[in-house]
């Protein structure tokens, strides 16, 4: 493996991370109500005044939780073959899941504007973490296996 597939890999394990930082972050945020440190308010994803299933909510906030989690594994560092492979299967499975969290998200944020006479707003957000959710796979299979790069 040549120095520049190395360095491109190290940058996509940083992603990883930070991506998985920022899911623990989402995660949390909706499990406590939103966040206020001094001037700076981060409000939670879903106001609770629309929020009618709010069970189904803190599952959503604990899987981030969970996803961060395997998205923190040191992946290049499990030397069993057999439990890479299992554990990269759930990993594919959650960034699937964690993909259709987000669609489903604005599909139900599209609703509840129509249901109020609004226009939606550009899902971009949701957008950006779909796409970070499933490039998880290719990232992790190429930390393992840089060959099939070439």
């Amino acid at each position: 493996m040549n120095d520049v597939t190395a360095q491109r890999i190290r940058y996509g394990r940083i992603i990883v991370i930070l991506f998985g930082a920022l899911c623990v972050g989402l995660g949390v945020n909706e499990l406590v109500g939103g966040i206020a440190l001094g001037p700076l308010q981060l409000p939670p994803r879903w106001a609770p005044a629309i929020v009618t299933f709010p069970v189904a909510l803190r599952v959503e906030c604990w899987f981030f939780i969970a996803y961060a989690g395997l998205l923190f594994l040191p992946w290049r560092r499990i030397t069993n073959a057999q439990t890479w492979k299992w554990m990269f299967s759930l990993l594919c499975v959650a960034s699937v899941v964690f993909a259709m969290a987000m669609i489903c998200e604005v599909m139900a944020k599209n609703y509840i504007a129509q249901n109020a006479g609004l226009k939606a707003k550009i899902p971009v957000f949701q957008a950006v973490l779909l796409f970070l959710g499933l490039g998880q796979i290719p990232i992790e299979l190429f930390s393992r296996k840089p060959e099939l790069l070439d």
